[in-house]
């Protein structure tokens, strides 16, 4: 899943957030790669082919690191 996320302070600019339904994401500014998360790739009750939930958490996790960036300087 592909969304777009607008920092809500600092100079206000747009993200690009990629997340998969296995909890990975990717925070792009610019076309660049500003934070890559993979999550674990095998723990006891993983669903095989991920869930909507992961995605959804690992959206949420995107966001917040978004917001905890320091700076908006690229």
């Amino acid at each position: 899943m592909r969304i777009e996320y607008t920092r809500h302070s600092g100079a206000g600019l747009t993200y690009d957030i990629e997340v998969d339904r296995h909890g990975n994401y990717a925070i792009k500014l610019n076309a660049k790669v500003v934070k890559r998360v993979t999550a674990l790739s095998n723990y006891l009750g993983k669903p095989k082919w991920g869930s909507k939930k992961l995605e959804a958490d690992a959206a949420e996790d995107a966001k917040k690191a978004i917001e905890a960036f320091r700076t908006d300087a690229g």
